[in-house]
């Protein structure tokens, strides 16, 4: 018995070290994870995964005139980790606006005061002496010590606590839309996560990184004058309280109706508008936080959308008199979820619920069932609303690991507008070498592991955004629609409301694929570096490719000719792994006009991917010096540079991390892979530039300095 004890222990142990991630970097904190249950090396939650939950009943006054939110929270915190809490952090947001703390960007000044006033608190029934050492603040986190009655695992707390706020002016994410529209997030006193792998959550909020929460239950009355309109995260419990006998029915009609209708337009608001009650209840269930926005003029459209047989309600919210503006708003969401339920990712959008209110200063946010954008775009809603899955369905670790979340929104935005709006279906690893190009090998272009806290306005916006969406492009296109879509699938439902860590996703792709993807993880998660790649030999059709940058990427190659269709080769970036050179057949060579590789695929020095070489195209070619610059594009408060370096046109965005080649191509300029079109405009007294983005869907106009 004694032998066999020996070997059982022997192929334990053995079993282990190779359990153990040898291919990459795998920190202490995530490894521990690992040998204590709660992760597995084959990407599904561990035998002993676990997550703490809370229930909120929060009831709430807000006042339009003052911007005041007046609350008390009851919560019940329930600690269902192995560990006994001493102490319980409490985000207080709005506390980011507090004189003295710290912010990633600058605000109104009209917004920095005290921060949230607490005027009670309760632990377990108890009142507790807020200037006691009992209680502290630090930045945007309140900290509750338990004293000598810690909460032990496996028990829950209540608390209930009293707080003021006011809604801030600085529209960011949250905030003032007009002097009576308003979008309210960041605005309850909310648990932080403790979790298997960092213990609590501590950071700060300044602005800049965004969720990790818990999953919650929340049941929220708020009021409000009754001339106003509330629409919230959840479902509405009191319709029949609320609503005038017009309006309820024209609710419960959208309820089921696949054509868009107004439940409140703009005739509703002429000679006056009032609902029947100001007090408005809402439930929502096993989401991670809960945001309301309101307005006293705002029109309200509506439809339904068919979803696993159920019907979401979707609305889309916006200011009166231009609705023609917003016409394709409800339209483009139901077809948005259909898709995203159905195709790609083909999960059932998880919510009864999904709202867009416009009014942000630009862009988009989002919160469970609610986006908050700044117009009606097909890109920012689709982007909005792929939120839902990520951080809210899989709750995904944003402040730390923000390219687990936005970059999936990103690249999905893309899969969606491209193949479902647009009907086209080319490689989407070709939409992102403008968004890169500006950011690769510099100082700031960090491994993807690096933590978000550790990001700044300089890198942020490239690590979170394009540059993971264009590794998960890679990765789609190695492993094509099928395999890539099953490994995807099964992500999100083993992670569906529990809280993956990047290894997570690492593991479960390459448990599912059957495949080791380390050639791919490596070098763009883990290592400095860049992608270069440069056109070599060309002869008797055979066309040498060198792999000058460590990270690798797909092989694009365009053969144009004097006559006939272009020859187009495309390969996975796995063709690099352990060559730094290959081989390409180019098909009637002696017909070959001109050559590109990967013209539209990031390269940290595309100059040397054609042939014949752009200098040799620019030969001759008369570039009228006034064009050269800086320009101010109004509304969006950046520059664009447009320089001349080395006899080629480039055109610069540095707050995009844009930096790209320009050619001329008529009366226009053109980027190399089409994606960018920059026109010039001599006709004013300064000269202007109007600059096409593709992949979004965006021009953007402004005149030289």
């Amino acid at each position: 018995m004694k032998k066999y004890l020996i070997i059982l222990i022997t192929l334990g142990v053995g079993l282990n070290l190779l359990a153990q991630e040898k291919r990459f970097f795998l920190p202490k904190e995530m490894s521990q994870a690992y040998e204590n249950g709660t992760r597995s090396f084959d990407g599904k939650p561990g035998a002993d995964y676990w997550h703490n939950t809370v229930d909120y009943k929060i009831s709430a006054e807000i006042n339009p005139e003052t911007r005041a939110i007046d609350g008390t929270a009851n919560i019940t915190y329930y600690n269902n980790s192995p560990d006994d809490l001493p102490t319980l952090v409490i985000r207080l947001y709005n506390d980011v606006f507090k004189k003295g703390n710290i912010r990633a960007s600058s605000v109104d000044e009209r917004d920095v005061d005290d921060g949230v006033t607490i005027s009670m608190m309760k632990v377990r029934g108890d009142s507790v002496d807020l200037e006691s050492r009992a209680v502290s603040r630090s930045g945007t986190n309140l900290y509750v010590r338990l004293g000598d009655a810690p909460l032990k695992s496996g028990e829950s707390v209540d608390l209930e606590i009293d707080w003021k706020q006011f809604i801030p002016y600085t529209n960011r994410r949250t905030g003032v839309a007009d002097s009576t529209s308003f979008f309210v997030a960041y605005w309850y006193p909310q648990m932080a996560v403790y979790d298997d792998v960092f213990g609590w959550d501590t950071q700060n909020y300044t602005l800049r990184t965004e969720f990790y929460n818990n999953l919650a239950n929340f049941e929220v009355e708020l009021t409000a004058p009754e001339t106003f309109t509330v629409w919230a995260t959840g479902v509405l419990q009191n319709p029949e309280e609320v609503f005038t006998d017009e309006i309820l029915d024209r609710y419960n009609t959208a309820m089921t109706a696949t054509d868009p209708l107004d439940i409140v337009g703009t005739g509703d608001y002429e000679g006056g508008f009032s609902h029947k009650s100001g007090m408005w209840k809402f439930k929502a269930d096993e989401v991670p936080d809960f945001a309301f926005a309101m307005s006293d003029h705002y029109e309200w459209n509506a439809a339904s959308q068919k979803v696993d047989g159920e019907d979401v309600l979707i609305s889309s919210v916006y200011p009166m008199g231009n609705p023609q503006a917003f016409a394709a708003m409800t339209p483009n969401q139901q077809k948005t979820m259909k898709y995203f339920s159905e195709d790609f990712p083909g999960v059932p959008y998880p919510y009864p619920r999904f709202t867009t209110f416009i009014g942000l200063g630009g862009g988009g946010m989002e919160f469970p069932m609610m986006a908050y954008n700044g117009g009606p775009g097909l890109g920012v809603t689709v982007h909005e609303m792929y939120h839902m899955y990520f951080p809210m369905y899989v709750r995904v670790n944003e402040r730390r690991f923000a390219w687990m979340d936005e970059g999936w929104a990103d690249y999905m935005t893309s899969i969606v507008t491209n193949r479902y709006f647009n009907d086209d279906d080319h490689p989407i690893f070709t939409d992102f070498k403008n968004n890169v190009g500006g950011m690769q090998g510099s100082y700031e272009d960090l491994p993807l592991i690096t933590s978000s806290q550790f990001m700044d306005g300089s890198n942020y916006g490239y690590a979170s955004y394009p540059l993971p969406s264009f590794v998960y492009s890679m990765l789609h296109f190695h492993l094509g629609d099928e395999l890539f879509l099953k490994c995807y699938q099964e992500y999100i439902n083993r992670w569906a409301q529990k809280s993956p860590i990047p290894y997570d996703f690492f593991y479960t792709f390459e448990n599912v694929s059957g495949q080791d993807l380390s050639w791919l993880w490596k070098p763009w998660f883990f290592e400095y570096g860049y992608p270069d790649v440069k056109i070599g030999e060309f002869k008797k059709g055979k066309l040498t490719v060198h792999k000058v940058g460590n990270r690798p990427v797909p092989l694009f190659l365009q053969a144009m000719y004097d006559e006939g269709e272009d020859f187009i080769l495309m390969k996975s970036a796995k063709e690099w792994a352990g060559k730094n050179s290959v081989t390409l057949e180019v098909p009637n060579y002696k017909e070959v006009k001109s050559i590109s590789v990967n013209a539209s695929v990031p390269d940290l020095n595309d100059e040397d991917n054609f042939f014949p070489s752009l200098k040799d195209r620019m030969e001759g070619v008369e570039v009228p010096e006034h064009i050269y610059g800086i320009y101010t594009i109004a509304n969006y408060n950046f520059k664009a540079h447009v320089e001349n370096e080395d006899g080629l046109i480039k055109a610069r965005i540095p707050a995009a991390g844009m930096n790209v080649t320009v050619m001329p191509n008529g009366d226009k300029y053109t980027s190399l892979d089409e994606m960018i079109i920059v026109e010039f405009d001599d006709s004013g007294e300064k000269t202007g530039v109007k600059i096409e983005l593709k992949q979004f869907g965006v021009t953007v106009e402004g005149s030289k300095d």
